[in-house]
């Protein structure tokens, strides 16, 4: 039997072949919460050893049209963009959001496509936060990136939530600075109503990539279930969490994120860190 089509969430971000990030993970994580992802493909990544990643680019203008006709054919209830390379990428995604500015839009500000030649144009933070950050519902960055982002240092929980208040300054609707460089992780979250630290779990199997990504699409998720963006951070951080406590281990010794532990029955092969009062007896 037919049924109604779930909410329509759309990933605009790089096509990562590992699936650890990107569209791929994004979709993968759209369905986990009983929403149907699409998604318009920024980037091609191609993974190097040792060294930065390649990327080739989609062209803008193919980005602009493939936008505009899912969002004809579509009802989308939320957006997520992850990766886009120079400012012709986000000119174009601005064009498309002009005439859906109801929609919800997580920004998970990813500068690793923004490198440009020297003075060929505005540094890739500058385009991010004069373009992208004031229509955003919830801004995503990791402490690097909100330093970045608000010319600010974020080297303490303190500097993350102004860091985060910066964001919302510039007119993000909320903020969520992403803590995991330091030794017990947590996340600051704020809008003008709410402050608050979200405490997080330190693994003893990392994973090298992925979870900012699988975080930022959780949201928009959530969002497009109608959830308000606090609320829709808190249970994109307890998704996230359980994704890499119930994740998978590779020959390398890292785990990659289980998006769909909710429907499978299998044992919790992460463990986290024992506390200090643990490690000293």
């Amino acid at each position: 039997m037919l049924t109604e089509l779930p909410s329509v969430v759309l990933s605009i971000a790089e096509l990562d072949p590992s699936g650890q990030s990107g569209t791929i993970s994004d979709v993968k994580t759209f369905a986990a919460h009983n929403c149907y992802g699409v998604a318009a493909v920024t980037t091609q990544v191609l993974a190097q050893s040792g060294a930065k990643p390649r990327l080739h680019p989609t062209a803008s203008q193919w980005l602009k049209e493939t936008l505009f006709s899912l969002f004809k054919e579509r009802e989308i209830r939320a957006v997520k963009i992850g990766m886009v390379s120079g400012r012709a990428h986000v000119e174009a995604i601005c064009e498309v959001l002009d005439a859906y500015r109801s929609i919800p839009l997580v920004v998970d500000p990813d500068l690793r496509g923004m490198d440009a030649p020297a003075g060929k144009e505005t540094a890739g933070a500058d385009v991010l936060r004069s373009l992208l950050i004031g229509r955003a519902t919830v801004v995503t960055p990791n402490a690097m990136e909100a330093a970045a982002l608000t010319g600010l240092p974020v080297q303490s929980p303190a500097e993350m939530r102004t860091a985060a208040a910066k964001l919302v300054e510039l007119g993000a609707r909320s903020a969520v600075v992403a803590g995991g460089v330091f030794e017990k992780p947590f996340d600051v979250y704020f809008d003008r109503e709410i402050s608050e630290t979200l405490a997080g779990e330190r693994f003893k199997v990392e994973a090298p990539y992925g979870p900012g990504s699988t975080f930022s699409s959780a949201i928009a998720a959530n969002l497009a279930l109608g959830r308000q963006p606090h609320d829709a951070v808190v249970m994109a951080k307890a998704y996230v969490t359980e994704a890499l406590r119930k994740g998978y281990i590779t020959l390398a010794g890292t785990v990659l994120l289980n998006h769909f532990y909710r429907t499978q029955q299998m044992p919790r092969i992460v463990e986290t860190e024992p506390a200090a009062s643990e490690r000293s007896s």
